[in-house]
């Protein structure tokens, strides 16, 4: 698993200081990134590939709320379903500081062939990481 800290922000919260859907779904986006920069896939480098991600389907279900100023992880997690053609599921997970879960993004990535404008298989260059992090799951 794939993990990073961060604190609930003023403008993750609502009227009623507690973190809203939009919220979660930037967090869930940006860890996918960072997993991507850390494996050494920055955007630049995305680019001269002329691949990128596409996401679909995000389903956010919550357990419990976060709060403002409340701290919280994010955990990215490869789904067995894993790599169909074009089609990768992850999970993302937000932890409050006693480690229970607050909320679960469930995502579909599609990596998208900006050449041909269509979705295509990962590069292997990419898809490695991802296999790997998967395994490792399963083995731990």
């Amino acid at each position: 698993m794939f993990q990073r800290n961060y604190t609930v922000k003023g403008e993750d919260v609502n009227d009623f200081m507690v973190m809203q859907n939009r919220a979660y779904l930037k967090y869930a986006s940006k860890i996918v990134e960072t997993f991507l920069y850390v494996k050494g896939f920055t955007s630049l480098k995305m680019n001269n590939l002329k691949v990128g991600l596409q996401k679909t389907n995000d389903q956010v279900i919550q357990q419990n709320r976060l709060m403002f100023t409340q701290p919280f992880s994010v955990k990215l997690e490869f789904r067995e379903l894993g790599f169909c053609a074009q089609k990768m599921n992850i999970a993302i997970y937000f932890y409050n500081e006693k480690e229970q879960v607050c909320a679960t993004v469930l995502r579909e990535l599609f990596w998208f062939d900006y050449t041909s404008w269509t979705t295509k298989a990962p590069p292997k260059a990419i898809s490695k990481y991802f296999l790997e992090s998967n395994s490792l799951q399963k083995v731990g």
